[in-house]
């Protein structure tokens, strides 16, 4: 087992203990605002289709997956803002990894997030995202000429 360097993991850190101060109520909100931050970066009309669409979430989830030196960036976009702001933190958090760091990526890491306060089927649905998004990497280091620039 494999320790991911730290500023990889820049990005989580920063959404558990941002996370961890605050209330349940807060915590929507907070999660809500990082779905709305999203929005900024327009993400790409053609991509909401059912290549994108991923599975094992209520809401619909659409997941952009590309390779850059190695590394796997994620991008998504839902139907639904707090699932929005959660993918927002699932791939912001796994973003910047190699297939063999985010394969250590475990539902801990997920739990870490702190996100008690979400229903189960919303806990369900990010678990789902990171084995998703796991799956993505592994097909891609499978076949590595398919998706260089983009999914």
């Amino acid at each position: 087992m494999m320790a991911i360097a730290a500023e990889k993991m820049a990005q989580y850190e920063e959404y558990v203990e941002a996370l961890d101060l605050l209330d349940e109520e807060s915590r929507f909100e907070y999660i809500i605002d990082i779905g709305k931050r999203a929005d900024k970066t327009p993400f790409p009309a053609d991509c909401m289709d059912d290549a994108h669409l991923m599975h094992g979430c209520m809401s619909k989830v659409w997941i952009i997956h590309e390779i850059e030196d190695g590394a796997h960036h994620f991008r998504g976009q839902s139907d639904a803002i707090i699932v929005k702001g959660l993918v927002s933190m699932m791939t912001g958090s796994f973003s910047g990894l190699s297939s063999e760091e985010l394969a250590e990526i475990t539902l801990d890491h997920v739990r870490g997030l702190n996100l008690g306060a979400l229903t189960m089927q919303r806990q369900v649905g990010m678990m789902a995202m990171l084995k998703h998004m796991q799956k993505l990497s592994q097909r891609a280091e499978r076949s590595p000429d398919t998706l260089r620039a983009a999914d």
